[in-house]
């Protein structure tokens, strides 16, 4: 029998999370004029140099939160991605502020108009723990570029890191950002606040929950979610390029990255070819899976759930020595049944499933038939047919040849559609994201003073002007 909770216990819990959101919700919330450009720039400017000075930090208290984390793949996806996109913020800046003028109609002449840009006010920032800098930061570099407040909230799974995103925060931009740390309690009760914004990286089922609270307020929301990311192979494939290519995207940060290859799908003639590819890509980038460069897994309970997945499926491994917990090798698994678990659940590891296709439109049916991913991956030596296979999916992203590195660029928008997101970010997405449109009419007489009453002939023939 599931035991019946104590209603003071809740209550004690609610004023805890209360206690632990209110002094950064009274310090940041109530409305303020937009920042200029300038005050903006110098809090990016702020958390540019915070996150350069404390690289290192970042390196040994993220691996200290997982178990151990690639030193080279934290500088590069964490601390790399928060200073290329604070750069690229402030590059671009001026121009995402500009006014864009609209010419009016005829009859509002000499009227003018502007179309401008305004922060929000208050954002909430929900950040996962799989990337625990990179997802919380760069939605931050994209609040303060809008001129906006922000409380950030970072993942439990990695307190380490949470306590120094408190200390880096709060020491580069203390007026425009707080850090909360806590359970879900804490995360739930940021989502019922009324916020002017909230931005959200997760699952799809805890963004559904965090939606669904933030509509209490009419809060407007970007929700950054998971997807099956498919990899396809064409008839035409380089197949050992590709297979550097899956193997590189799928173990980085040991297959925890929500764009990383999650299921491949080759034509049914290759499937023995595809697996020794994938193997001798793998012995490539991983000579030794137990040392510096392999990445383990954060969470045991992530571990469990992966070793119960491969339970009675064909199973081959990629790596000749399988690592130790918290490690996990990388695995391939052929031709699981379709409502296996792998082929419905995000598998968040270094789990590849490899899905027979008789032909390219049975693999862009397979992938149509389920929720649209978050990226795409298509690998084929020509590129019009590859095009033409990218056409045909809907999914949030698409590479061709080549997997997971458009996340890195500032300038690509990044986002997921239906089920794997909503809304996007990265560069000036992320400022739009940040931002909302308001239009300014400066008025000076003109014909349309003409439509006021009391109405005579002259209104009508300005009414069979406009609608004839």
């Amino acid at each position: 029998m599931t035991p019946v909770p104590d209603p003071s216990s809740r209550n004690e819990a609610a004023s805890h999370d209360a206690a632990t959101l209110d002094p950064a919700f009274q310090a940041l919330s109530g409305y303020r004029p937009a920042p200029a450009r300038a005050e903006r720039d110098a809090h990016l400017a702020a958390i540019g140099r915070a996150v350069k000075d404390a690289a290192e930090d970042i390196a040994r208290t993220v691996s200290a939160d997982f178990g151990h984390r690639a030193r080279p793949e934290t500088l590069l996806t964490e601390v790399a991605m928060v200073v290329q996109s604070v750069r690229h913020a402030r590059r671009n800046l001026r121009g995402w502020m500009r006014p864009r003028r609209v010419i009016l109609p005829p009859h509002m002449w000499p009227s003018t108009a502007s179309v401008e840009r305004e922060p929000l006010g208050l954002v909430g920032i929900h950040a996962p723990w799989n990337y625990p800098v990179q997802l919380a930061l760069v939605p931050l570099v994209a609040a303060l570029a809008g001129g906006n407040r922000a409380i950030l909230h970072p993942s439990e799974h990695t307190p380490r890191t949470a306590d120094l995103l408190a200390d880096l925060v709060g020491g580069a931009v203390p007026d425009r950002a707080r850090v909360v740390t806590g359970g879900p309690d804490v995360a739930a009760a940021l989502s019922a606040l009324p916020l002017d914004g909230l931005f959200f990286t997760g699952s799809t089922a805890t963004g559904r929950r965090v939606m669904a609270a933030a509509a209490e307020n009419l809060v407007p929301v970007t929700l950054e979610l998971g997807g099956k990311s498919p990899a396809v192979f064409l008839g035409d494939v380089d197949l050992e390029a590709a297979a550097r290519s899956v193997m590189a995207g799928k173990l980085l940060n040991a297959g925890q990255t929500c764009v990383a290859p999650d299921y491949l799908l080759v034509p049914r003639g290759m499937v023995e070819d595809v697996v020794a590819a994938l193997a001798r890509a793998t012995a490539t980038l991983y000579p030794d899976p137990s040392g510096p460069d392999y990445t383990a897994m954060a969470r045991p309970a992530d571990r469990a759930r992966l070793k119960a997945m491969l339970d009675g499926l064909d199973a081959r491994p990629l790596m000749k020595t399988m690592p130790q917990a918290p490690r996990i090798g990388g695995w391939a698994v052929v031709d699981p049944p379709t409502d296996h678990p792998l082929l419905r659940e995000e598998i968040f590891g270094p789990v590849l499933p490899i899905i027979p296709c008789d032909d390219t439109a049975a693999a862009i049916r397979f992938v149509n038939d389920r929720p649209a991913p978050l990226a795409l991956y298509v690998y084929g030596q020509d590129i019009r047919a590859a095009r033409a296979t990218v056409a045909q999916i809907r999914a949030g992203g698409a590479m061709i040849n080549e997997a997971v590195q458009h996340v890195g660029v500032q300038s690509l928008p990044f986002g997921g559609v239906g089920a794997s997101g909503m809304g996007a970010y990265h560069g000036d997405e992320g400022f739009r994201a940040m931002t909302r449109l308001r239009s300014v009419v400066t008025a000076r007489p003109s014909l349309s003073r003409l439509v006021r009453p009391p109405y005579g002939a002259s209104m009508e023939r300005i009414l069979r002007s406009l609608i004839r």
